[in-house]
C-alpha cells in the first residue's frame, strides 16, 4: 500500500512545482555529505542513486563521507550550510536513532534542523564471520562466544552506528559476550577481518559483497525479520532469537531553510530514479530494497524508528563494556 501511494504521488509532486524550481534547480553541482564511511552499505547505495540522479539533472553530484562522531560532524556541516539545496545530507539510521541519545544537541531533528527529502531504501544487515572461524550458523557462533569470551571479536562500522547497535543488541538478546572492536568505517573493518585481527563483521551486503564473493567471509544470519529473497539460504537472526530485528536504512534530508519547491523536486526525481529497472536491479543485487516515500511518509517512518530504537539504545548504552584492542 505504501509503495502504491508513494508512486502515485510522484507525478503530482513533479507537476505541482513552480516553473522556476523546475527550470533552475540544479544549475550547478550538488554536494551530498553522508554520515557513513566509504565502502559502507549506505555509502554504496547512495553512490548508485546519486550517479543516476546526476545524469537526470545533467549536473554532477559529489558525495563527501564524514563518519566522525557517529555522523555528528557531517550533520553539523550540512545543517550549517547555505540552505539553497546545493548541500544535502544523507543521514543513516543511527543519525536519527542513536545520535540523539548519545548527543542530545545532535542536529538531526526532523522539522527543527532538517527537512526530510527521500528514503534510501531498506538495507538489512548481515552477520558474517571469517572463513577461518569454525562455525556454520548463528547458534554455533553464539555457543562459541559463550565457551570462550575472548574468541569472537567483531567490527560493525564506526561506534554508535546502527550496525554497531545491531551487534550490541545481538549480544544483549543472546547473552553471548561478543566483543566490539571500534573501526573508522567499513573498509577498515573488512581489512581487519581479512588480516585476522577480528573474526566477525556486521554490515550491509553492499559493503560485504566483494569479500563474501571472494570467500574470505561467510554469512550466518541477516537482521531482517525474514530471509532475503536473493539470499534464501541465509537464516534471519529472528529464527534463532525470536523478535530480533535491525533493519539498516538511510534518508536524504536538507537543511531546514531549503525551499519546499526544491525539496519536493528532489524527492520526485530521486523516487523516479530509484524505480528505474536498471537501478532496481543493481540495488537488489547489493541487498538494498527501495521503498519510495513522500516527504510526510518519510517523516512518519523516522518517528516510528525512533520510538522503536531509542529505548533499546538507552538500554545498550547503560551497559558499557570496554572494548579490546584488535589483535
Amino acid at each position: 500500500m505504501l509503495f502504491r501511494t508513494a508512486v502515485a504521488t510522484l507525478a503530482v509532486l513533479a507537476g505541482s512545482l513552480p516553473a522556476s524550481a523546475q527550470e533552475k534547480y540544479p544549475s550547478r553541482f550538488v554536494k551530498v555529505i553522508t554520515t557513513t564511511g566509504t565502502g559502507t552499505g549506505p555509502d554504496v547505495v547512495l553512490r548508485v542513486v546519486m550517479d543516476h540522479l546526476g545524469r537526470e539533472w545533467g549536473q554532477q553530484v559529489i558525495v563527501e563521507n564524514n563518519s566522525t562522531g557517529g555522523g555528528l560532524v557531517a550533520a553539523q556541516q550540512a545543517t550549517s550550510a547555505t540552505p539553497d539545496g546545493y548541500t544535502l545530507l544523507q543521514a543513516s539510521a543511527s543519525a536519527f536513532t542513536v545520535l540523539p541519545i548519545r548527543q542530545e544537541r545532535a542536529p538531526t531533528k526532523v522539522g527543527v534542523d532538517v527537512k526530510p527529502i527521500g528514503y534510501m531504501g531498506d538495507q538489512p544487515l548481515m552477520v558474517a564471520v571469517s572463513k577461518d572461524l569454525p562455525v556454520g550458523s548463528l547458534k554455533e557462533l553464539i555457543d562459541t562466544a559463550k565457551k570462550d569470551p575472548d574468541k569472537v571479536l567483531y567490527v560493525a562500522n564506526a561506534s554508535g552506528t546502527l550496525p554497531h547497535m545491531a551487534g550490541e543488541l545481538l549480544k544483549l538478546r543472546s547473552s553471548a559476550p561478543f566483543r566490539y572492536v571500534p573501526m573508522r568505517g567499513g573498509a577498515e573493518g573488512l581489512n581487519n577481518i581479512m588480516t585476522g585481527s577480528v573474526n566477525m563483521i556486521i554490515d550491509g551486503y553492499a559493503a560485504l559483497e566483494g569479500t563474501m564473493k571472494g570467500g574470505a567471509i561467510k554469512p550466518v544470519a541477516v537482521t531482517s525479520t525474514k530471509r532475503l529473497p536473493n539470499f534464501p539460504e541465509v537464516p534471519s537472526v529472528a529464527e534463532t532469537l525470536p523478535g530480533y530485528v535491525a533493519i539498516g536504512w538511510a534518508a536524504l534530508v536538507a537543511p531546514i531553510g531549503v525551499p519546499d519547491a526544491i525539496v519536493d523536486k528532489i524527492n520526485a526525481d530521486m523516487n523516479m530514479v530509484m524505480m528505474k529497472p536498471d537501478v532496481q536491479k543493481r540495488l537488489i543485487e547489493i541487498g538494498a530494497y527501495m521503498v519510495p516515500m513522500t516527504r510526510p511518509e518519510l517523516e512518519t517512518f523516522i518517528k516510528k524508528e525512533q520510538d522503536q530504537w531509542h529505548p533499546i539504545v538507552r538500554e545498550i548504552l547503560a551497559k558499557p563494556v570496554a572494548a579490546p584492542a584488535a589483535k
